[in-house]
């Protein structure tokens, strides 16, 4: 089967569709990568493995710059910035020292989740108060109010 460039357009313009309807902002690049395959064989006599190797090339390498370079890395998985979590008041509902890791409640999810593990400077038993200071990656660093 032969592709024409107008098959790459409508590829293209489907997986940038697509992206609007599943915002997970991966599908655009792939769609991009068919648009700009589909300029370079209505200019170039490329042939289809030609084609298919310019389309995951300038995907792959659109991706990859994404990646390094403009996708923001002080974001945590659910969406939030780590930061939007500093100062946040829950209760801690298992114990923590300084040896050992307690767990918080948020009356509300916290960067996408209402139970933390926490670590403190300081011992604060179950049933306390306190307010996120740090986040240290997976767990939060809490001090007692």
């Amino acid at each position: 089967m032969e592709w024409l460039w107008w098959h790459w357009v409508v590829l293209g313009l489907g997986l940038i569709a697509l992206e609007m309807l599943a915002p997970a902002f991966y599908l655009i690049w792939f769609g991009l990568g068919a648009l700009l395959t589909g300029m370079l064989a209505a200019l170039l006599p490329l042939g289809f493995t030609g084609q298919w190797v310019v389309w995951s090339l300038s995907s792959a390498l659109m991706v990859g710059i994404w990646m390094k370079f403009f996708r923001n890395p002080d974001r945590t998985q659910a969406g939030q910035a780590s930061g939007g979590a500093l100062g946040m008041v829950g209760l801690v509902t298992r114990p923590v020292d300084e040896l050992s890791q307690g767990e918080i409640l948020f009356q509300r999810p916290v960067l996408g989740s209402d139970r933390w593990p926490v670590v403190a400077d300081q011992s604060i038993a179950a049933g306390t108060r306190a307010r996120v200071v740090d986040v240290l990656g997976q767990t939060l660093k809490v001090e007692q109010i």
